[in-house]
């Protein structure tokens, strides 16, 4: 990979020597992104720190946080705040300056905070519920030409590079027929998300796209007969921090399959091992992916390692074309 495109991270265990600064100087010469990791601030660190172009706080512990970060100001590095879980971390890490936030705290909902749905959000709710429970392409067809903003933005999504049409889609009627119901479920769902979540950090909407072709590119390579609703269920598992809503509330009137439904709301459904899997493999839980090895096979470790690169490269891709539509 190009050296622009490659992060590397400098570990708190390593020594601060002359032969490190040196290496790590000759990196950054040759255009590679340069992080430090845990920092704690001590004056040893220095010489690093004027160098590295990232530098990372393990937010739980550092015990004079707000010291720290006053001292670290003075270096050029962006301040990258980790393992950042609720939204008091995430508002704190904030008022203090950080430039970077890192850990999951967008994927989950703010219920203490959540506010009454915007009329435009129940009317994206709606057609969704629509969506989901439509048995043809002709339900739907009538949906969205009703509606103008989905209209436009199906046409413009589909003429995107996401889609690679070889020709222009001028009309409705030709995008639903292109895409069949099965597709057209998944990418007026998708559209729909996106609006729901359009006063939301965009990594919300990467995070279900990513899960959801993730389970479906498993799915796919262990049964290619089969297709199931997995790009569903890792679109949806994010729901709950889209409208700051718990799950069964935001799901109790919407027409998902049985087999989402429980797998959203249950850690013991039948299918539940399948967000286990996707949120093992997003945060490199390697020891937690070996434990649900049985529910992979045939494919190996390695498998996974590359569909979760393709999962992740396909949905920055996708949130390009989105916001572009």
């Amino acid at each position: 990979m190009p050296p622009h495109k490659v992060g590397i991270e400098v570990l708190e265990t390593v020594p601060v020597t002359a032969e490190v600064i040196k290496a790590c100087k000759d990196l950054k010469t040759k255009g590679y992104t340069l992080l430090l990791d845990d920092v704690v601030y001590e004056p040893r660190l220095d010489p690093l720190l004027e160098i590295v172009d990232v530098i990372k706080v393990d937010l739980p512990f550092i015990k004079n946080l707000e010291a720290d970060v006053k001292v670290l100001r003075r270096f050029e590095g962006k301040l990258l705040a980790e393992k950042v879980e609720t939204h008091e971390d995430y508002e704190r890490a904030y008022a203090l300056g950080f430039d970077y936030f890192q850990g999951y705290f967008f994927c989950k909902p703010d219920v203490l905070n959540s506010k009454t749905m915007s009329d435009s959000k129940i009317s994206v709710l709606r057609a969704l519920q629509q969506i989901m429970s439509a048995t043809m392409v002709s339900e739907i067809q009538d949906l969205v030409k009703q509606n103008v903003s989905l209209s436009y933005r199906l046409l413009k999504y589909i003429n995107s590079a996401a889609f690679g049409m070889r020709r222009e889609i001028t009309s409705i009627e030709q995008a639903l027929v292109l895409l069949g119901l099965n597709n057209v479920r998944r990418w007026l769902s998708l559209l729909s998300l996106s609006s729901l979540g359009d006063d939301k950090p965009s990594e919300l909407m990467r995070t279900a796209l990513y899960r959801g072709h993730l389970l479906e590119s498993i799915a796919q390579l262990r049964n290619k007969n089969q297709i199931g609703d997995d790009f569903l269920l890792g679109m949806f598992s994010v729901l709950d921090a889209l409208l700051d809503k718990p799950m069964a509330d935001v799901i109790s009137e919407m027409a998902l399959p049985a087999s989402v439904q429980d797998a959203l709301l249950r850690d013991d459904a039948e299918e539940s091992y399948k967000l286990h899997l996707v949120k093992a493999l997003d945060h490199c839980k390697w020891n937690e992916v070996a434990k649900l090895e049985a529910h992979y096979r045939p494919l190996s470790p390695h498998d996974l390692v590359d569909l979760n690169t393709q999962a992740l490269a396909w949905s920055d891709a996708q949130i390009e074309a989105i916001q572009a539509a």
